[in-house]
Order: C-alpha cells, then structure tokens, then sequence
C-alpha cells in the first residue's frame, strides 16, 4: 500500500507544484519501510492514456532496475484531455511490495474554477486577435488618411495616410511629425496639435504636407484626444483637399479677375460720354450713370423703370414699335427721338440697340447721345438756310406780290367808276376776292416755310405739297436749272408735318442744284410703291409713297455715298457748305419712320429716294364745313381784338346772324368785360399787347366754366402753337363763311 507519510505527502504537494507551474523536479521522500524514495515530476504536453501506460511500463523496468527506488511521473494537464476536453492531472506511483513491483496510476482533475479561467483567458486572447484584426482591416479600408501622434512622433498610421505621405507605413511610424509639415505651416500646425492633445476642441484645420517625392498636398484633418498605450495621443483623420483646394483657388481667382474684369468694363461704361442701358419687357434692367444723370434720375431709380416713362408722349408709339423691331432682332439704324427728365424737361437724343443676350434673357443694348445742343443748333441752322433762300425769293415774291396788289388796288378805284352797274361790281369784286386769296396763300406758303414752328403731323398728300412747292423752288434754283415735276395718279398720302415735308424737298433740290454749278436738270417724282419682304431690308413689307429727287450734277463716288448723311459732312467745304442739309433730312425721315437712300456715279449725276409709310387717307382740312347760306344764331359773343378793323369786321358778320356782340381791343379789358357780364362764345387773337389771347380765355373759363372760345391768328409763334394746340383756330385771313362755320361749329351739341 501506498504509505501516507508526511513526507510522502510533502513529495506530492511538491510534485503538484511543479506540475502547476510547468517546471521538472526531482525529490526524494522515505519510502514506507525506511526504504529511500524519490519523486520525478515531469511536465507532459502531449500525453494521452496510452501514454501513461507506456510511461508505468517504464517507471517499472526503472523500478525494478533500482530495486529500492519509488518513480512517481506527473503528466501535464494542458496536454492530457479527457475526451470531452477536460484537463486531467497524471500521477504514476511505484512501489516495492513483497519484493514485487506494484504500479499505482492516479488521475486528478484540476479545480474546475482554474480551469474555466484558462479557457475563458485562451477565448478573450482569440476574440481581442480577432478585434484587432476587424479593425485593422476597417482603418486601412477607411476612405480618410489615419494618424496617431503622440509626443510629436507619428506612432501609428493606416494605409490610406502611407499612400498619401508616399512611404510605406512602417517608414511612416517613428517619424516626427514636423518632417511631413510644409514648413510654412509648421508653427501654425504644432500650436494646433499641442491644443488638441491638451484636450481642447478646435475646428478642422487645413495644412500642407510634402510627400516624399516633394510635392506638396493640401490636407484637411480634424483630431481627437485618445489613450494610447497608458498615455494620452491625438488620432488625426486627415483629407487630401488638394483638388478641392485648387479649384476653390481657381475659382477665387476667376472671381477676383471678373471683379477685376467688371470693375474695368463697369469704369469704362461709367465713364463714356454716351449713355448705355438695357432693356427687358420694355423695362431698364441696366444703366451707366451717364444715362441716369441725364435724366435727371438716381441709378436706383433708372433699374426697373419702364421706358415709357421717359418717353415723350408724342414718340412713345414710334419708340416702343422700334424697340419691338430690335427685341425681334431686326437691325435698325439710328433714330432721334425724345427723352422728358425727371424735372419735366425735354432733350432730344440719338439712339442705336442691338438684341443681346443678357443673363441667359434676350434683351436691347441701347447706346444714347444727348443731341439737344445740336438739335437746337440745327434748328438755328436750318432758320439761316431758309432766311437765304427767303432771299432769294424775295425778288420773286415781290413781283408775284405786287401783281396781287395791282389787281386789288386797279379794281377798287375801277369800282368808284360805275357804281350803278351792279353786274360789272360783282365781276370785279371776284376779281380782287380771287386775287387777295392768292395773296394770302402766297404769304401762308412763306409762313410755312420761314417760321420755326412746333411740328405737328398729319396725313397729307405728298404730290399736293411737292406742287404748291414747285413755284417756290424754281425761284431758289435760278433760271440755269430746269425743273420738273411727276406726280402719280394713285393718292399719295404720308403722315407727316407739312413744313418738315418741304423741308426735305428743299433742301434736296438746294443739294442738287449746287452739285450742278453750269446748271442742268432736277427731277421730283412722286409715286406710291410696294415693298415686298426681300427688298424691304428694315422696312416692314407693305406700301410706300417713294419720293425721288434727280439731279444731272457731278455725282459721287462710293465713299463719299458713305459719309454724306453724317453732320457736318460736306462736298463744298470752302464753298459755304454747313453739312448739314442731308442730315437734317435723314434725321426728319427717320423720325417719320421712313429710310432715304443715295445712288450716285461720278459723272453721272445722284439720286435720292425717299420712302415713307403710306396711310389710307388725307386728313380733312383744319377749318369746320361750311355753313348753310344764311346762318342765324342767338347769344352774346365777347371779340378780342387789338386791330379795330378785323375787330369790325367780325362784329359785323356775327350782328348780321343774329348774336349780341361786345368788343374789347386788349387782353386787359377783355378780362373786366368778363367779370362785368356772361358770355357764351369768346373769340379772341392770340397774340395781344399785355394779357395774352390764351391768357384771356383761361380766365373767362374759371369766371363760366362752359363759356366757349374760337381763337383767331395771322401768326403763330411756338410757344403760343403749344399752348392753344387741340383748340379752334381761325386763320387770317378769313371770309364770313369761315368765321361763321366755326361759330355753328362751337355752339354744336
């Protein structure tokens, strides 16, 4: 038996403990029987039961071999498993007994709390390699560049932060970080890092970093404190932001060279002598301040605007029809137009467009000059051009004038001859009728021509004008210039005043008969023609009233042809010549709406052709119908007139048809008469010493707003034209008829 001595238990415990920690140990205890006994306790990691046996075989041969000596063998638990893997303890006894060798096996299991320990150890040491590896694989496969710096060294790096730095990671880790800085952003970058591995929170940072070629990337990271082996660090993730940054960069510096570029254009359109302005849906979208100083407007004010406002209403429609035309990207010429400012003032400007495109919308650019200082001194101009041709014709007035005056003067004194034959009276009172009526259209015609009036436009018939014109040119041409003149038979009827119409023609045929200075030939013709679409150029198709002006001169050449519209432009220079007569006729047919174009050839003479609109049908003339024969009426009639004997002569018709009639000769006793007594008709002139004619009649109306007024003139100036315009108006001279259709006129209901 196996003896239970206290050394022999103090073999075993010292057997165990060698077992536990893994270390071979020889000792010797007392056998039972005095007999020396030793204890071997080898560790055995791959032992199985088969094994144990063959280990007791072998403890047996050693036994018998020693004779006195016990083995004990100690197997190792981690290497012996029980088939449901449970660690067994292997302790072999050999005894001597009876002179026998007796093999004692015994098999201890370890305590199962050990045990559950080590397994649970070997299984966190699995699943932390298992961790590490997932998250290894997640930081390398991370989209971001990961650095972990720690006391200014790089510790630690993903993939993507050695791709970006273009080394491998482990030449990466261990390298200061100050090596992968740029060196401008060092000190910047190290006061970053020294914040961020104190703990404080700052926002993303963009640095730059060299690579180890040299090149140089810009890189966004943000950073966060971490514990990193016992001891704080900062774990980066970091951007490549080089694309990004060089395209912000390229970006910046479009923007800072379209400031620059609109600061220049904006300096240049500022600062040019012209206004500029776009405009949309018939509002400004843009303007330069030139155009808005002009107008007497601030640059806020002018953006959004609609152009009608500053439109002068008697241009308004033509303006805005032009302005359709350019939007529809038809090209037009220059056209002068007027402009009211802000004050109320008018200026006349030149302006051109062009359809542009404007922030992805189709709008017109429009380039405007301020031409009221030469419009002004083209009026001037053209008063000094007719005052020469006024003398011109002054030789041939006063010969026409002066028959005129024999025929009346002849025939009164004939009438003291025989004042008991009726029938011959009334024959020659026809004849001094007939001849003061010619007498007073000659004098109309050089009104028209001479004075410088407000245009008023009106249909008219362009082949009656040119013909009451004839007499008149064939005195400014002279007697070595041969005119003729054709005139169609279809009715050729323009909208247009009638005094700039004759200006056109005059200044034409004055053109003309100075290219011819032996004299020669001057052909007017005037025609209706049709337009067709192809031919028309700017000019919508349609019908048009053509008027041609031919001359047999020297003619032009081609680039002469280009400047001759252009003010100031002249083929006579030194010879008297202004330049312009043929811009004052392009710009009064543009203003109409029609074009005029030149055809020349050096040798050959010119020709100039006129188109414009033709309407559908002459206005009737200005005075009212003729009454019926014996007109009889009722009322009282206040007459204002200064000179006595027209002044009589209306009191006398107007007593005849049955009205009450008191005579003031003076706007101031005019307006006494008006508060002394009612009115129904006032017929004043309009040119008075003192209280003017208009002056008169709006007083009367504040005394009896109803009161009806008939104004009378010989003469017109502008400012009074203006002021009576839209109102009854007698021209002197007048017959009873006249004066009295006007009168049934005004008491019509």
């Amino acid at each position: 038996m196996l003896t239970n001595s206290p050394s022999a238990r103090r073999g075993l415990a010292a057997s165990i403990a060698c077992y536990l920690v893994g270390v071979p140990l020889l000792t010797h205890f007392v056998a039972p029987g005095g007999m020396a006994a030793v204890l071997l306790a080898i560790p055995l990691y791959t032992i199985s039961w088969s094994c144990g046996r063959r280990w007791g075989l072998l403890g047996a041969a050693l036994g018998i071999a020693y004779n006195s000596v016990n083995w004990v063998f100690l197997g190792d638990g981690r290497g012996a498993l029980r088939p449901d893997g449970v660690p067994y303890l292997v302790v072999l006894y050999i005894v001597e007994c009876a002179g026998a060798a007796l093999l004692v096996l015994l098999v201890a299991g370890m305590k199962g709390r050990e045990a559950a320990g080590r397994r649970e150890l070997e299984r966190s040491k699995e699943l932390l390699r298992q961790s590490e590896a997932k998250y290894r694989t997640l930081i390398d496969l991370a989209p971001a560049a990961v650095f972990v710096v720690q006391d200014g060294t790089l510790i630690f790096c993903n993939r993507q932060a050695a791709d970006m730095a273009g080394i491998s990671p482990a030449a990466l880790v261990g390298q200061p970080i100050r090596a992968l800085l740029h060196e401008e952003d060092v000190t910047v970058a190290t006061q970053m890092f020294a914040s961020r591995a104190a703990g404080e929170t700052t926002p993303p940072s963009v640095v730059r970093l060299r690579t180890r070629r040299g090149a140089v990337i810009w890189v966004e990271t943000v950073g966060q404190r971490i514990d990193w082996g016992g001891r704080p660090a900062v774990m980066y993730f970091s951007t490549d932001v080089t694309e990004r940054r060089n395209a912000e960069e390229a970006l910046r510096e479009s923007e800072r060279r379209y400031r620059v570029s609109e600061t220049k254009y904006r300096n240049l359109v500022d600062g040019a002598p012209e206004g500029v302005w776009v405009v949309e849906n018939a509002r400004v979208s843009f303007c330069n301040a030139h155009f808005a100083q002009t107008l007497g407007y601030t640059l806020e004010e002018m953006v959004g605007m609609s152009v009608e406002t500053f439109n002068h209403p008697e241009d308004r429609e033509r303006s805005m029809a032009r302005y359709a035309a350019r939007a529809a990207g038809k090209r037009l010429p220059k056209s002068l137009t007027r402009h009211v400012r802000k004050d109320g003032s008018v200026l006349w400007v030149e302006t051109v467009g062009h359809l542009i495109d404007w922030e992805g919308r189709p709008a017109v650019l429009y380039f405007s000059s301020d031409v009221t200082e030469r419009r002004v001194f083209e009026e001037q101009l053209v008063q000094a051009q007719k005052m020469e041709a006024i003398g011109r014709l002054a030789g041939g007035i006063a010969h026409d004038f002066n028959n005129l005056l024999q025929v009346i003067l002849g025939f009164c004194a004939m009438l003291r001859g025989y004042p008991e034959d009726r029938q011959a009276l009334l024959n020659d009172l026809a004849v001094i009728e007939d001849s003061a009526r010619k007498a007073a259209a000659l004098t109309q015609q050089l009104l028209t021509f001479s004075r410088k009036q407000v245009t008023q436009p009106r249909a008219l018939d362009a082949r009656t004008l040119v013909r009451q014109s004839e007499r008149m040119l064939s005195r400014v041409l002279g007697d070595n210039v041969q005119l003729m003149v054709h005139t169609g038979e279809e009715e050729a009827a323009v909208r247009a005043d009638a005094g700039q119409l004759e200006q056109i023609v005059l200044n034409l045929a004055i053109n003309a008969r100075d290219a011819m200075p032996a004299g020669g030939r001057i052909t007017i013709r005037v025609q209706v023609v049709s337009v067709p679409l192809a031919a028309g150029a700017d000019l919508p198709p349609g019908r048009y009233v053509q008027l041609e002006v031919e001359d047999t001169g020297r003619g032009m050449d081609a680039q002469t042809i280009g400047h001759i519209f252009e003010p100031f432009f002249t083929t006579r220079a030194g010879a008297g010549g202004t330049g312009l007569g043929l811009s004052i006729v392009y710009g009064i047919v543009q203003q109409n709406g029609g074009r005029i174009r030149a055809h020349s050839v050096p040798g050959k003479g010119s020709t100039f052709t006129i188109l414009l609109p033709r309407v559908s049908d002459v206005e009737a003339a200005a005075a009212a119908p003729a009454p019926e024969e014996e007109y009889v009426g009722s009322g009282s009639v206040l007459v204002v007139e200064d000179q006595e004997p027209v002044r009589r002569f209306v009191r006398i018709v107007l007593e005849r048809a049955g009205f009450t009639v008191t005579e003031a000769q003076s706007g101031e006793e005019a307006v006494q008469a008006c508060r002394d007594a009612c009115f129904d008709l006032l017929i004043t002139d309009v040119v008075l010493t003192g209280i003017s004619g208009d002056a008169v009649a709006e007083t009367a109306r504040g005394i009896r707003p109803g009161i009806r007024v008939i104004y009378m003139s010989g003469y017109l100036t502008e400012q009074s034209s203006a002021r009576i315009r839209g109102t009854r108006l007698l021209h002197k001279p007048f017959s009873p008829s006249d004066l009295l259709a006007q009168v049934k006129h005004a008491f019509s209901p």
